[in-house]
């Protein structure tokens, strides 16, 4: 799958879970996507310039009753983890985190990044999936707000290249 039509699935996946308002930074291996999510017309867009904004933004979002979602790099990730702790997990607010997973099997940067991700999260108690390939997007999408939703908490979506349309998907991974 192209990284075009990975990115319109993965959008159609938000719309498809009730999303209504997506907060994003910026990061060339999500540029598509974030491409798709600024030229939807039914969901608001907020760019960000820091990683713990677009908690802040989410939270007060959820509280008038929006659906959120907030797009970043693992490496911002840890940048909102003070964010993410004083206000989504000490308050009990739901949020759906897409966090591109820089540093995963294959990539030549990052690797610190990568091996650091999954025992933050951990953590932190954030509930998280690897996602690899771009057709299971829209179920594991809509599985993910189910669950942030019961649990109200965040929940995280790992993006991999492979889900991204930047590389092949493997079989084995």
């Amino acid at each position: 799958m192209s990284a075009e039509s990975a990115a319109k699935t993965i959008v159609s996946g938000l719309k498809g879970a009730g999303i209504s308002l997506i907060a994003t930074l910026p990061d060339i291996n999500l540029s598509q996507l974030l491409h798709e999510v600024e030229e939807d017309r039914d969901v608001i867009h907020v760019p960000l310039c820091r990683e713990e904004e677009g908690i802040g933004i989410c939270a007060g979002a959820y509280l008038v009753g929006k659906k959120c979602a907030a797009i970043m790099q693992n490496g911002g990730f840890f940048n909102s983890n003070n964010a993410i702790v004083s206000t989504l997990l000490q308050y009990q607010i739901p949020l759906l985190l897409l966090i591109y997973y820089a540093g995963d099997i294959g990539d030549r940067t990052f690797a610190t990044s990568g091996s650091m991700t999954e025992p933050v999260l951990q953590a932190l108690g954030i509930r998280y999936y690897i996602m690899r390939d771009p057709d299971d997007a829209p179920e594991l999408i809509k599985r993910a707000q189910i669950l942030t939703e019961d649990a109200k908490r965040p929940v995280a979506l790992l993006l991999t290249k492979e889900v991204l349309g930047r590389r092949s998907v493997l079989k084995s991974l």
